[in-house]
């Protein structure tokens, strides 16, 4: 939508907008946006262009405004009878992020397959569940253990874990309350104050494992894959059998620190020069 077409009424949310916004608030009007999107997110569906602009501290016109445009691009929709919630393009966004990351950081992953000499991975998180992106088997080995495409059992999984940690204790339990605990194992987490406790042993030591805690004889090691700024964009792993865990366990949790942090390195870089060639 223009700002010289911006007087009328929008079809997206069917409410009026202003025909500008000054010069000097452009920065503001920016963070709004990426406030609204994070309100509408969480709770869209009990919120009216009133209470979003009481919440942005902003007049009742330019919350209008952003919410028109915001609409048009498809990133939120008005809901009928009130509320909104977020638009179809946004899980186009995320599908792109997917594909920077896999593309990012998939030397890494295939080296760490190499050099462990055991199946790396690597793993993002989708509504609660870990997604696995990669799934790279040393050379004239078969692949055993989850595969690329897998989705599921987050809290069973080291890659899973390394990612609920990331997100937060208030994601764990949406987690917890859309998905369960399922026993996949006698040795699978299945109390929530067990598991936010393991997750909170996690954030400290930077590594996650799991001891046949999905599956008999598959043991896995993982470590997150970080933005410039300190948020978990995704995880990258290991695994091998129980009889190898005691021999060499050390090595893989070291090899899986290595990779997190080459990735973290290729992923920040690529991010930087993606800004400075704008």
């Amino acid at each position: 939508m223009s700002i010289m077409g911006a007087n009328h009424r929008d079809e997206g949310t069917g409410d009026p907008a202003v025909s500008e916004v000054p010069v000097a608030s452009k920065f503001k009007s920016v963070r709004r946006v990426f406030r609204i999107m994070d309100l509408v997110s969480q709770r869209g569906e009990n919120l009216t262009a009133k209470e979003l602009a009481r919440e942005l501290n902003t007049n009742l016109s330019s919350c209008y405004y952003l919410l028109n445009i915001l609409a048009d691009e498809g990133y939120i929709q008005k809901i009928a009878g009130g509320g909104y919630r977020i638009g179809p393009a946004i899980p186009l966004l995320n599908e792109g992020s997917r594909r920077y990351f896999d593309s990012t950081i998939e030397p890494i992953v295939t080296e760490l397959a190499r050099r462990a000499q055991r199946h790396a991975y690597a793993a993002v998180l989708s509504d609660g569940e870990v997604v696995i992106t990669q799934a790279k088997a040393p050379e004239k080995r078969p692949l055993v253990g989850v595969v690329e495409g897998f989705h599921g059992a987050s809290h069973a999984l080291a890659l899973g874990k390394v990612l609920l940690a990331g997100a937060g204790s208030e994601y764990v339990e949406e987690y917890i309350d859309a998905h369960g605990l399922e026993a996949f194992t006698p040795r699978t987490i299945v109390r929530p104050n067990q598991l936010h406790a393991h997750l909170n042993k996690v954030l400290m030591v930077g590594v996650a494992t799991d001891f046949e805690e999905f599956a008999q004889n598959l043991c896995c090691y993982a470590a997150p894959v970080k933005s410039r700024g300190g948020k978990v964009e995704g995880a990258i792993g290991l695994s091998t059998t129980t009889s190898r865990v005691r021999s060499e366990g050390q090595q893989l949790i070291e090899l899986v620190q290595w990779a997190a942090t080459e990735a973290t390195a290729l992923l920040v870089d690529a991010a930087y020069e993606g800004r400075n060639s704008a």
